[in-house]
């Protein structure tokens, strides 16, 4: 629970400090401690919204107030850290049953993108199940190995087509991947591309990031795009 609290309080501090004054007029007849006391409530509420919690605002500001002016507790506080303990697991039980049941919508999806994309003839699809199609040769000869680092330009997206990330989203430079550390998808594609091609893969949920998906930006279960260009292998 103290982790909790001071998780919060953290929140809340990030928050004020990063509110720029041009994007409203302060008005002066409240103090400092006054604003500070709004954006904290506001920042609790944002991350009460995006936990999912259903929060009663009166008892939360009825508890702040009794806590501030050391009244009688309307819950027995000595109870509070065993009841929040039990609490947060319920809602992470409730939050892992729903992103399973999310992703295996997101992996039906997918299996069912991937089943029409085979039949495209200019789609290949390997033992694992990664596909991938050949956009422009390379010099054919010179191919990287799993323990190698290579340099690459990429996008990639989802298969609405939304792009979560790219080397030109990080500046256009090609970046420096170490092979052994990424995706599977992305270790044994990139290994059948030569010095200076480009592929497209169609990475499947097992090969990329499975049922626990990469935060908000590529949801648990997805099926992948990538556009890969192999500058050069290091």
């Amino acid at each position: 629970m103290k982790r909790q609290t001071i998780a919060l309080f953290c929140i809340a501090i990030f928050s004020i400090s990063c509110t720029q004054k041009s994007e409203a007029k302060e008005d002066s007849k409240y103090t400092d401690d006054q604003k500070a006391s709004y954006y904290i409530g506001l920042s609790i509420a944002q991350n009460m919204k995006q936990e999912g919690f259903k929060v009663d605002a009166d008892l939360l500001a009825q508890a702040i107030k009794e806590e501030m002016e050391g009244k009688t507790k309307l819950m027995p506080a000595e109870e509070m850290n065993t009841f929040m303990q039990e609490f947060m697991q319920k809602q992470n039980d409730k939050k892992q049953s729903a992103a399973m049941a999310q992703a295996d919508v997101n992996k039906k999806k997918g299996l069912d993108f991937l089943a029409k994309n085979k039949s495209n003839p200019k789609v290949k699809t390997t033992a694992s199940g990664l596909q991938y199609e050949v956009l422009q040769e390379g010099d054919g000869n010179t191919k990287p190995k799993a323990s190698d680092v290579v340099q690459v330009k990429y996008t990639g997206k989802l298969m609405d087509g939304t792009v979560f990330d790219s080397t030109e989203k990080n500046g256009g430079a090609p970046m420096d991947i170490n092979l052994g550390g990424v995706i599977k998808g992305w270790t044994e594609g990139i290994q059948l591309m030569s010095k200076g091609s480009k592929y497209r893969f169609y990475i499947p949920s097992d090969l990329a990031y499975g049922d626990q998906g990469a935060g908000a930006a590529i949801p648990a279960g997805s099926t992948i795009i990538f556009d890969v260009e192999l500058v050069n292998i290091k």
